[in-house]
């Protein structure tokens, strides 16, 4: 099998000094000990000894020295083998061995003279161009993995490419064998690379990118084979391309963990973590109502809103790449179950409401328009027959306003029951008395927006 040919392209940046492996960090840790040591040996103040030679300053400048060529032989070395990176290397290198004279000769003199405050300032800014140097040396080395890795990933993306371009049955057995063989060899850098990679978010990736690869490259022969036996039925065909395109998704995935640059995580990142819990949280506080207070108007929109922002952030999991099928389908059927749940409740909810007449005086126009009717046809008819007297006196009281002044109708009784009903729900929706002062009635509708005709009616002189 041929070597990729084609550039391979690391979405690093090389001047950026961002660690993203343990190693790394290992590798970093004793240098920043020992010139952090050597730093702080003055921080404690002046001291009431003779003042001079510090010999533990000159012991830790000569670890400083070695551990840096330490570094400057390693990576002499790395340069010399890798070759998408030999320039960068090459450069960082000689950086390192630039900026580790600069620190051997302040550290050296910081040493001679360990109370000087110029001496220590220069020293501590050569330090701090060292860290950087060499940190930037161990980062370019680490991409210089990460290459040799996606070197791995282009072969295996060819040798998936032969297998899909196989001619006969034999010819996929010997195409197959040779992409086994490039698998482990994947297997083996890439379960390494999991290991050193320093975000948990990434590790989990990778693992879950190989194990999508490890599944799915078991499928691949005899999904393959099927379709060569029968290259004429498009079920075949179609089983066939799923399964490469599975293997292909799983090598990008391998791909992004390994650069530590995941494509979810390009445009949400991190700050998205824990959200979805206290967006639950938020939401199980918001559906503790008291039924005797429910109002479906004021509290479904908002709770039905609340949950399709939840029901959306599940929706990203689903779709995620990393979901196998099986679990895609239950969340989707979880957020089924939660959206009818809810639904439920909410009619329990109006079930248990204390009194539903509530809802002919709510807010809603089509309840005041219904109560400006009631009203209207009362005072209209009322207004029609002219046997009944309107005695509105003080003191008069709301039911006693409309009595009849001769012998009883039909139409009275009617108009007069229907108003009684009004009153009645009236009194429960505004929690008034039955016998309350008409003005006091009228006063509490107009604070209501129902709008009332304001009849003049004329007692029968018969």
């Amino acid at each position: 099998m041929t070597t990729a040919t084609s550039p391979i392209l690391l979405k690093w940046d090389p001047k950026s000094l961002e660690i993203r492996t343990l190693t790394v960090e290992r590798l970093l840790e004793p240098l920043v000990t020992q010139v952090t040591t050597l730093v702080n040996t003055s921080n404690k103040g002046p001291s009431s000894k003779k003042k001079g030679r510090s010999k533990k300053a000159h012991v830790l400048a000569v670890s400083v020295e070695q551990a840096t060529q330490n570094f400057l032989e390693k990576g002499e070395q790395i340069a010399k083998d890798s070759q998408d990176l030999k320039e960068e290397l090459i450069a960082a290198v000689e950086d390192v061995r630039k900026q580790g004279e600069t620190m051997r000769v302040a550290s050296s003199e910081f040493a001679d003279d360990p109370c000087s405050s110029v001496k220590r300032g220069t020293m501590v800014r050569a330090a701090r161009a060292l860290l950087s140097a060499v940190t930037r040396l161990l980062i370019l080395a680490d991409m210089a993995d990460v290459m040799r890795l996606l070197a791995h990933l282009k072969v295996v993306e060819e040798a998936l490419e032969g297998v899909k371009n196989a001619t006969n049955e034999q010819d996929l057995a010997n195409r197959f064998k040779e992409f086994g063989k490039e698998m482990v060899k994947l297997n083996y850098v890439a379960a390494r690379r999991q290991q050193e990679l320093k975000d948990p978010q990434c590790r989990d990736e990778m693992a879950a990118a190989r194990g999508a690869l490890k599944k799915n490259a078991t499928m691949l022969y005899t999904a393959s084979q099927a379709f060569l036996r029968h290259p004429d039925v498009a079920a075949t065909r179609a089983n066939r391309d799923y399964v490469f395109k599975q293997v292909q998704e799983a090598i990008g995935g391998i791909s992004s963990a390994a650069q530590a640059t995941s494509p979810t995580d390009e445009k949400h990142g991190h700050a998205g973590i824990g959200e979805l819990a206290a967006a639950l949280n938020e939401f199980d506080n918001k559906i503790i109502l008291d039924p005797l207070t429910f109002s479906e108007a004021r509290f479904r929109p908002s709770l039905e809103e609340r949950l399709e922002s939840i029901i959306s952030g599940a929706a990203l999991m689903a779709d995620s790449s990393c979901t196998r099928d099986d679990r895609r389908e239950r969340i989707v059927a979880e957020c089924n179950a939660v959206r009818q749940a809810l639904q439920d409740l909410l009619s329990e909810y109006m079930n248990n409401v204390s009194f539903p007449f509530d809802l002919l005086i709510s807010t809603s126009y089509f309840s005041h328009t219904l109560a400006a009717q009631m009203l209207s046809c009362a005072f209209t008819h009322l207004h029609t027959h002219h046997k009944y007297r309107y005695r509105n006196k003080p003191g008069c009281t709301l039911l006693s306003s409309f009595l009849p002044y001769s012998t009883y109708s039909v139409p009275f009784l009617f108009i007069y029951h229907l108003y009684s009903l009004f009153c009645l729900l009236l009194s429960f929706a505004c929690n008034v008395e039955l016998h309350t002062p008409f003005s006091t009635i009228r006063g509490i509708i107009s604070s209501l927006n129902i709008s009332l005709p304001d009849f003049k009616l004329t007692p029968n002189k018969h």
